[in-house]
């Protein structure tokens, strides 16, 4: 059988089934074990719990305290997408800020995403090669330091990989494509589930648009229901939670030449973090390169002459976040990891015989990943994250929210984080820091109280000191400035 015929799961053996759950179930225990305390600095994640318990207590959505600086939009958007929220919502009613509780959920999503994913490779693979895939991917350094945070790429690439799954079922057969409105209509959700979780989703009704007239000539019935499911259900979520402009059109004023090259160099490379090992950089990066090379190969070998979903919505998905001003780096590739680890198995079973060679490459291949892993997290950090859960932080939010009136406005470098742990009103500091950004700044927010780390207070105490701010409290790690009364 070649590895472009349509199979699945329904043919495994007992053998390979037992696996896949041995390596789910091990995947679990692992991430458990291995759980680090606190959280780190961020600010996406705070966000998301401030909306959250704003659904919890029937609070107004976008009322998180952060105040938006247009001179700062990279920081956050003045509101995200409600879906994530929606799901960390009933976990914060019931058990409050529990970091624990909150990445356990976020395991199980892990681990669903995980079976989803072998579920939908094993369509075009071989069992063992699905099966490594998701030991791959379960055992990655790479998911095991983000599944310690709480943001949206956990529930987005749930839906991403779901929406994928469905849609080869019942589309993935081109000779035989199933018709029906109820499977469009799922798609559709679907598809408004993705963009509900991450705005960067919006690449996929363009995607799945596109796909449908590339492959069957036309534009279907089945691409027209399931992209106006996709908008009515967006419609209703603009009805039941309306909310402002989030600010991301902001960023568009910041691409530059620079910007995407920066963008390209740093999502190009992320791919490469696969095989990351500790310390021999070299290995990895050659490993990574000839690795990235044979999954081009196994794309255009999947992708052509007709094209797939998953491969027009990655390339999509790809040229957006290198266009996007700071979307860059391993979180913004992370959706893209399941997919290009499919592309470098399709690769081996098409390259090679579908023989006991193919067997030792797919095993090698995920031997060689595992122990590159093993390596690394020899030379891993088990250390509690440095961020806002350290006792000196929580000593200065505890402060703030003491002497800071809750009509007053702070500017903090992670504002987010003050919002929603201190729960005052918080503006950021401009990124690019001048005398006039930081005046723009502190008008727009009418801010009278400013928070400064050991790091940053040598480069904003002259300017502070010049818009008549002096250090009314400290700690070890930060100080808190008070405008001075004027005469």
């Amino acid at each position: 059988m070649e590895a472009t015929d349509c199979h699945d799961v329904h043919g495994w053996t007992t053998l390979q089934r037992f696996s896949l759950a041995a390596v789910l179930a091990a995947t679990f225990f692992f991430h458990l074990a291995m759980q680090r305390e606190g959280h780190e600095w961020g600010g996406d994640f705070a966000q998301y719990l401030g909306h959250a318990r704003n659904l919890a207590t029937l609070h107004d959505y976008a009322d998180t305290g952060y105040i938006y600086n247009p001179d700062a939009a990279v920081i956050g958007p003045r509101a995200y997408p409600p879906l994530f929220p929606m799901f960390l919502a009933p976990i914060y009613a019931g058990f409050g800020m529990d970091l624990d509780v909150f990445r356990l959920a976020i395991l199980l999503v892990f681990l669903a995403t995980l079976g989803i994913s072998a579920v939908l490779f094993a369509r075009k693979l071989s069992p063992w090669s699905a099966i490594g895939i998701a030991a791959i991917l379960g055992f990655s350094p790479v998911f095991w330091e983000f599944n310690h945070m709480l943001d949206s790429e956990h529930l987005f690439l749930f839906w991403w990989m779901l929406t994928m799954l469905v849609y080869q079922i019942y589309r993935g057969d081109h000779a035989k494509p199933c018709e029906h409105w109820g499977p469009a209509i799922a798609v559709g959700v679907l598809t408004y589930l993705v963009i509900g979780t991450r705005t960067v989703g919006i690449v996929l009704p363009p995607a799945l648009l596109l796909t449908e007239v590339l492959v069957f000539r036309r534009l279907t019935r089945f691409a027209m229901v399931s992209l106006l499911t996709a908008i009515a259900c967006y419609a209703l979520q603009k009805v039941l939670l309306p909310m402002g402009g989030s600010g991301y059109l902001d960023q568009l004023s910041q691409i530059t030449a620079q910007s995407l090259a920066s963008n390209l160099y740093h999502d190009g490379i992320s791919f490469l973090y696969i095989w990351r090992n500790g310390h021999a950089r070299g290995i990895a990066a050659v490993s990574g390169v000839i690795f990235s090379l044979v999954a081009v190969v196994g794309y255009l070998r999947e992708t052509l002459p007709r094209p797939q979903l998953m491969g027009v919505a990655t390339l999509l998905y790809m040229i957006l976040i290198v266009v996007w001003p700071g979307a860059n780096g391993i979180r913004m590739v992370l959706p893209m990891l399941p997919a290009f680890l499919f592309w470098i198995f399709f690769a081996i079973e098409w390259l090679i015989p579908r023989t006991h060679w193919q067997r030792i490459a797919v095993a090698a291949l995920v031997i060689y990943t595992l122990a590159c892993d093993a390596r690394h997290y020899k030379y891993e950090d088990y250390h509690a994250f440095p961020g806002p859960e350290s006792v000196a932080a929580k000593e200065m939010f505890n402060h703030v929210k003491l002497t800071v009136d809750p009509h007053e406005a702070c500017l903090f470098f992670k504002p987010r984080v003050m919002a929603f742990y201190a729960r005052r009103r918080t503006i950021g500091f401009p990124i690019e820091l001048s005398p006039e950004s930081l005046r723009r700044t502190l008008d727009l927010g009418d801010v009278r109280v400013v928070v400064t780390t050991n790091q940053d207070r040598e480069s904003v105490t002259p300017l502070l000191e010049k818009e008549g701010f002096a250090i009314d409290w400290h700690n070890d790690e930060f100080q808190l400035w008070r405008k001075k009364p004027t005469n």
